[in-house]
């Protein structure tokens, strides 16, 4: 009989994502990122983006979701999430450079775009 108190084994069991290869993600989507052609409301937006990568670390584009926006307006929150969508495709086109190994960790990747600077989980 198993123990139900026993923790489950993680689908990955590796080392995590380092923070070099999270900053090296949101510098290559920063490269691409263009802000200014955002509204000045826009520009006040932070939106937080999810997508979903495929193996050679392309964006998966329909996966490409707004989770929550904080700042502006609905529609700020819009034009802010066009301009994130519009980088990660953009940059993503040959894939980003993201370890192989550890895909399971980023096969499902959340962003937050904010102007003044610009997180990854």
């Amino acid at each position: 009989m198993a123990d139900a108190t026993a923790p489950s084994v993680p689908a990955y069991s590796g080392p995590p994502i380092s923070a070099g290869e999270r900053d090296a993600l949101r510098v290559a989507v920063q490269k691409c990122w263009n802000v200014g052609s955002l509204s000045t409301d826009a520009l006040r937006t932070t939106v937080v983006v999810s997508v979903s990568m495929t193996e050679d670390g392309k964006p998966v584009v329909p996966s490409i979701r707004m989770r929550s926006f904080s700042g502006g307006s609905q529609a700020s929150a819009q034009q802010a999430f066009d301009s994130a969508r519009r980088a990660i495709i953009r940059c993503g086109t040959r894939g980003y450079d993201l370890p192989a190994e550890k895909y399971a960790l980023w096969q499902e990747i959340e962003m937050t775009f904010n102007p003044e600077k610009m997180r990854i989980k």
